[in-house]
């Protein structure tokens, strides 16, 4: 299918006459959506182990829209008009082959539809020069890290009692009855710990963050959102800490920052270990509760990794993958589908208790280093 590079102009123009049946492909980070993006559009936020196993190819297409209602749409042969976007490339010709914006690109032109295939030129900071009207713009919580650490550390209250940073939609989310995964914010609530009967804190970020009142079990592992932080080295405290909740009967929040990288990799690791689920088994269990979460592609090495020193060869299964998945992870992970439970959260009781560690068969070491491309 020919892809085709248009203008702002000629998408103002979609906009107003194709409003209904055009879909605006976001693929910019997902911190640069939420604070601005054109009204309407939805975001491609495409995790680490997608990416690398794409190779700049095409990938499913519940993974570039997660929006279910645009994807039954674009299925269905409902929409007309497809337009990506990134931050400023000035034609579809000059996007780069491992691009966000190229990967999205490649897998919609596989539609059997007549559905047309657009790259807006110039990208987003094109288009909003021209017409912010026809972008949102939200103030957000600024995400330097010595202003985002100090409100943090040192205006915690304020920060839960006077707004709610954007990426920080909803509640603390649900991992496993005992675990739950959020951020600095989702911490600083009192309300939401309380109604949540959270007894334990676990927070894995720069600063340590300890609660001014003393009702709460406390563990800070400090370790940077960078590729060069060795987070890896961190996963059996934090397991032995969220152990030693469960055993007490009590209830553990993790939380880093923003709650989209750092916390969701330990808590990836941990059911990774305790239930006995592969990598891309994991992150799907969390993000399906969680949908912003993003591990920076260090962190998804390491628990690469991780899987294959703890995973037994015949790991039980959560939830069965679609036939375009399973054909798409077909070459990097080894996914049974008899007997498996009808939902990834309905965990069996037998399934909950920890498992003996078997002996790894992985042949292979993936640092976080040699994890890159």
């Amino acid at each position: 299918m020919k892809v085709s590079s248009i203008d702002c102009r000629r998408l103002r123009k979609i906009l107003r006459k194709e409003c209904g049946s055009c879909l605006i492909v976001d693929c910019r980070p997902y911190f640069s959506f939420s604070n601005s993006c054109i009204r309407g559009s939805v975001n491609v936020n495409l995790n680490s182990v997608v990416v690398r196993r794409s190779r700049g190819g095409p990938i499913p297409l519940q993974f570039v829209i997660p929006d279910e209602e645009a994807l039954f749409r674009l299925r269905e042969g409902n929409i007309s008009a497809v337009v990506a976007l990134d931050d400023r490339t000035p034609h579809v010709q000059k996007l780069k082959k491992d691009s966000i914006a190229q990967i999205v690109i490649n897998s919609l032109s596989h539609l059997a539809s007549s559905t047309r295939i657009c790259f807006l030129k110039g990208g987003y900071e094109n288009f909003y020069s021209h017409y912010p009207e026809l972008c949102t713009e939200t103030k957000s919580v600024d995400l330097s890290e010595d202003k985002r650490e100090r409100g943090i550390s040192g205006q915690c209250d304020k920060l839960a009692s006077h707004y709610k940073p954007d990426y920080d939609q909803g509640r603390p989310v649900e991992i496993l009855p005992f675990l739950y995964l959020g951020s600095a914010y989702h911490a600083c609530r009192q309300d939401y710990l309380s109604e949540l009967q959270i007894t334990a804190l676990l927070n894995v970020s720069r600063r340590d963050s300890r609660p001014s009142r003393g009702q709460y079990q406390y563990k800070w592992i400090p370790v940077e959102d960078s590729h060069t932080a060795d987070i890896s080295s961190h996963f059996q405290e934090a397991i032995d800490f969220i152990e030693r909740v469960k055993e007490d009967g009590g209830k553990v929040l993790v939380h880093c920052e923003a709650g989209i990288s750092r916390s969701p990799t330990i808590c990836m690791a941990y059911i990774m270990k305790t239930q006995r689920l592969r990598l891309e088994q994991a992150f799907d269990v969390i993000r399906q509760q969680r949908a912003i979460i993003s591990p920076n592609f260090s962190f998804m090495g390491q628990l690469l990794q991780f899987e294959s020193e703890v995973i037994s060869p015949t790991p039980p299964s959560v939830t069965p993958p679609s036939q375009e998945t399973h054909t798409f992870f077909g070459g990097d992970f080894s996914i049974e589908t008899e007997n498996f439970e009808p939902s990834v959260f309905n965990f069996p009781t037998s399934f909950l208790a920890p498992l003996p560690i078997q002996p790894s068969v992985h042949q292979f070491k993936l640092s976080p280093i040699t994890a890159l491309p």
